[in-house]
């Protein structure tokens, strides 16, 4: 299941003020920089977005699924691969997630894809 189909299935957002496309790159790019100020910022470029926005989109994509730093032995793991188009932009977002506990791993956003990218995120 793509990433945008599984926010979709979560019914994560209730109103569509911002595109779908929009706010699962916020998503990912706050996992990445973990700043919810310079999320909006690079976000403001292709949508304008408020750093409260962001958060609350944060706050309710770790309601639904849980987000955890510690290590643990995995099972089973979904690697999904999904690319977003923003304001003539493409981006790539990798997510790995815990099948069977329904954690969030791993999620990156790059502007290319290539076999080192993917490499990386599988290792």
């Amino acid at each position: 299941m793509k990433l945008k189909e599984m926010i979709g299935d979560i019914k994560l957002f209730e109103r569509e003020r911002v595109p779908r496309e929009v706010r699962v790159l916020g998503i990912a790019i706050y996992v990445q920089t973990s700043s919810t100020r310079r999320t909006a910022k690079i976000l403001s470029e292709i949508h304008p977005v408020s750093h409260t926005a962001v958060l609350k989109w944060v706050k309710k994509f770790e309601e639904k699924l849980s987000i955890s730093n510690e290590k643990k032995e995995r099972n089973l793991i979904a690697i999904d691969e999904t690319v977003v188009k923003a304001n003539g932009e493409i981006y790539y977002i990798y997510a790995a997630i815990d099948v069977v506990r329904n954690e969030l791993i791993l999620m990156r956003v790059y502007t290319t894809r290539n076999y080192l990218i993917t490499d990386r995120v599988i290792k």
